[in-house]
């Protein structure tokens, strides 16, 4: 990854900037229920082999810095929340994030299936995704 934020910069005008956007390392998506303006948190999503790619990342994006390629312009964290209308739209959502993909943990799924079938008739399923947003402006040659 490195060497693809060095290309990024050498594309770059002097001032450019890059931004990456990245999964948070500590906030994990979670699946909510919401209706009547309540939430309530069914399941926090785990997985555990998407860890050590999101390490590797967060080192590129130092090393940049570091090695003199950027500096930090900004560092914001951020939420992204998705509605679904019911439980089998799930599986749809995260089969468009790249592999390796988020589950459920252990009884999760389950969870979500007995709230559901006693939730009101206007509620929705809520997906959160925090995210780290990363500007980091090209160095002058």
């Amino acid at each position: 990854m490195v060497h693809a934020l060095q290309r990024a910069g050498r594309r770059l005008r002097p001032g450019g900037t890059l931004v990456s956007i990245r999964p948070h390392r500590t906030w994990r998506p979670a699946i909510a229920i919401t209706a009547q303006g309540r939430r309530l948190l069914v399941a926090r999503l785990v997985n555990p082999s998407f860890d050590r790619n999101l390490r590797y990342a967060e080192a590129a994006l130092d090393r940049v810095v570091r090695d003199g390629w950027f500096r930090l312009a900004g560092l914001v964290p951020a939420r992204y929340r998705a509605y679904l209308d019911r439980p089998s739209q799930i599986r749809t959502y995260l089969e468009l994030i790249n592999p390796p993909r988020p589950r459920f943990p252990p009884g999760g799924r389950a969870r979500l299936d007995e709230l559901w079938r006693s939730a009101p008739p206007d509620a929705r399923i809520e997906v959160t995704e925090s995210l780290v947003v990363t500007a980091l402006r090209r160095r002058s040659s």
